[in-house]
Formats: C-alpha cells, sequence, structure tokens
C-alpha cells in the first residue's frame, strides 16, 4: 500500500512539471498568498492487530488544520500545512479498572496544489509529523512524543468565492503516517482568504 502511494506521489510531481513547462514565466508572477483554514471530521482506517469486538475502539474524532499557500497567475501553489489529527483511543476494562491508549498527530507538511477546474483544486504532500501518544493503565498515565518523517498526504476541495478575497469550500484529504502505518480520512469545511494582489500581470510583447 505505501509503495503505491509513493507511486502516486510521485507520477503527480511528475504531470505538475511537465505542466509547468507550457507556462511563460513572463507572463506569469506571484500574485500573493493565501490562508485556508478547516476543521471537520477524520475516520481511522483500522490497522491495528486487534479484536475490536473485544475492546472499545474509537475511529471517528473533529479534526482541523491551517494552510499557507504562495499563489502565482499560473496553476500551481506552493506552500506548507499544519494540523491535528486524532488517530485512535482504545479502552479494554479489567475489572473495574478502564485502560485507554490513545495516540494523536500533528502533520507539517511541504504542498504543492494545483488548480484543475475553476474552483476545483487538488493537492499532495509530504512532511514530518509530531507523534503523540498517552497510556493510562492501572492508574498510571503516561505520555510520549516523537518525531515521523516521510508522511504523504493527498487532498482535493472545492472553494466557492464569496468575494474577490474571501471564500467557502469542502475538502477531502487522505493521510498516510510512514512510522506507525497508519491511515485517516478526513472531511472539511474550509475558509479561505487571499491576500490583495501586490503584482500585475507581465505580458510578453512579441
Amino acid at each position: 500500500m505505501r509503495k503505491i502511494l509513493y507511486i502516486l506521489f510521485i507520477c503527480s510531481m511528475a504531470q505538475v512539471g511537465m505542466a509547468q513547462k507550457t507556462w511563460n514565466t513572463r507572463d506569469s508572477v506571484a500574485r500573493g498568498v493565501s490562508i485556508t483554514a478547516g476543521t471537520g471530521v477524520s475516520h481511522y482506517i483500522n490497522t491495528l492487530q486487534i479484536d475490536s469486538r473485544r475492546v472499545g475502539l474509537r475511529q471517528n474524532f473533529s479534526c482541523s488544520s491551517v494552510r499557507f499557500m504562495w499563489e502565482p497567475e499560473h496553476r500551481l501553489s506552493l506552500g506548507i500545512e499544519a494540523g491535528h489529527y486524532q488517530i485512535y483511543e482504545v479502552q479494554l476494562s479489567e475489572g473495574r479498572n478502564v485502560n485507554t491508549a490513545s495516540l494523536s498527530v500533528t502533520p507539517i507538511l511541504f504542498c504543492v496544489q494545483m488548480r484543475i477546474f475553476k474552483r476545483f483544486y487538488a493537492s499532495a504532500a509530504t512532511g514530518v509529523s509530531i507523534h503523540h501518544a498517552l497510556a493510562n493503565a492501572l492508574g498510571n498515565q503516561s505520555e510520549s512524543s516523537t518525531m515521523a518523517f516521510s508522511n504523504l498526504q493527498f487532498s482535493a476541495g472545492y472553494i466557492y468565492p464569496i468575494s474577490k478575497s474571501f471564500g467557502l469550500g469542502l475538502q477531502t484529504k487522505f493521510l498516510s503516517e510512514n512510522k506507525t502505518e497508519d491511515m485517516v480520512f478526513a472531511v472539511e469545511a474550509v475558509a479561505r482568504y487571499q491576500f490583495k494582489r501586490r503584482f500585475k500581470r507581465i505580458r510578453e510583447r512579441v
């Protein structure tokens, strides 16, 4: 599964590179930056080697993310995305004691976004994630944080413009964590604000 995701990521980058060769660099310059904030629900795709009928496994949680993008005149945008996702929570009862274990991640990703149609976009991202694990067994609580590399995210969304600078929309995401081999699917409502353009388009005279 992971090899397939890496192949998809490489193919998407190759497609971006082929498309970029057709752009006239003198004809398109930076028009500004945008910030997109989203909140919604995430679903953990169960990869744990446990019997979910024997233990209590929570797979659905709220999630949030924020994305900063540099947006030139052409279809390609580059930026950084950060978010917070609760991966899972497991509960196991032993007599009167309830033992719990949970995992959450905070990904920090380099993002390549392409406008497919006028209001639709797709993106691929890779980067690091901070994993936060919490366990409570027999009344003793322990926490740990680790960093994971080579994580992948694919997303697609739709933005409806409310004004020249502000828009609302919906986006879906698929996040794959390399270290723990966990996968999350998320749906978020998003709000996007584009800062005022500071550069005019320069056309090459023939």
